[in-house]
């Protein structure tokens, strides 16, 4: 099964024929380098990606010049798909890493909609996923500390990877630079070098280039304070309705 299957699959119970919908939009996967740029902000919306390998993040310019990560984009995620009503990006969208993606013509999203209402669910639910993740980001900002705040990005990230992979707390995939890390939880990377020269003196976990090895899961958790609901795939009792609707 493809990711873009197991990423609706986690929101709904796919029927033969919604997974033969799906492969049918499916198209061949393309390669893509480390830092290779997907789109350019204000570019004319039209392909969307799902991620099949790799790390990504879409990108918002300032007003100053500067560049904020405003998502991170982990295997089975569909880029682009908050911004696929409007007429151009508002991001730009760049690989973390080496990876795959697979082109996937926005206007597709508009016949899965109108072929399952089953699928449009799933739809819906995953966006409404990628904006509580960055609801979460907005509060633990106000909410957390510096390090709290690291350590929620960290365990978050893992429970994410944990949905698509097999991934064990000891040690999991984290190619984001110290840099890319202060970019997305709004710190400096000389304020990111010291919380994670900390974290290792203090034998929570060690940040190394590629991943994170956690040496204290517990400590790790408790400071973390990460209250997991948003991550839940359930949809509310709707795979009930779902099914109601389906007899």
């Amino acid at each position: 099964m493809s990711l873009f299957l197991t990423t609706m699959g986690r929101y709904v119970d796919l029927q033969e024929s919604e997974t033969r919908l799906l492969a049918s939009f499916e198209q061949i996967p393309a390669d893509v380098k480390k830092h290779e740029r997907l789109w350019r902000a204000r570019a004319k919306v039209g392909e969307l990606f799902i991620l099949q390998e790799g790390w990504a993040c879409t990108i918002r310019p300032t007003p100053d010049g500067e560049q904020q990560v405003i998502e991170l984009q982990l295997p089975g995620d569909i880029i682009g798909l908050r911004e696929f009503t409007f007429m151009r990006h508002a991001t730009e969208a760049s690989m973390i890493t080496p990876g795959r993606i697979q082109p996937f013509p926005h206007e597709n999203i508009v016949d899965i909609i109108a072929a399952s209402t089953p699928l449009a669910i799933a739809l819906f639910a995953y966006i409404s996923r990628q904006e509580a993740l960055l609801t979460e980001r907005m509060l633990i900002t106000f909410h957390h500390s510096a390090r709290a705040r690291v350590l929620h990005f960290m365990l978050e990230t893992f429970y994410r990877l944990k949905k698509v992979q097999h991934v064990e707390l000891a040690s999991f995939e984290f190619p984001i630079s110290q840099r890319l890390l202060g970019n997305i939880l709004g710190l400096t990377p000389v304020h990111i070098n010291r919380i994670l020269k900390t974290l290792e003196l203090d034998r929570v976990l060690k940040k190394h280039r590629h991943h994170v090895e956690v040496y204290n899961p517990t400590r790790l958790i408790a400071e973390a304070e990460l209250d997991g609901d948003y991550l839940s795939d359930e949809v509310n009792g709707l795979k009930e309705r779902l099914v109601l609707l389906r007899h």
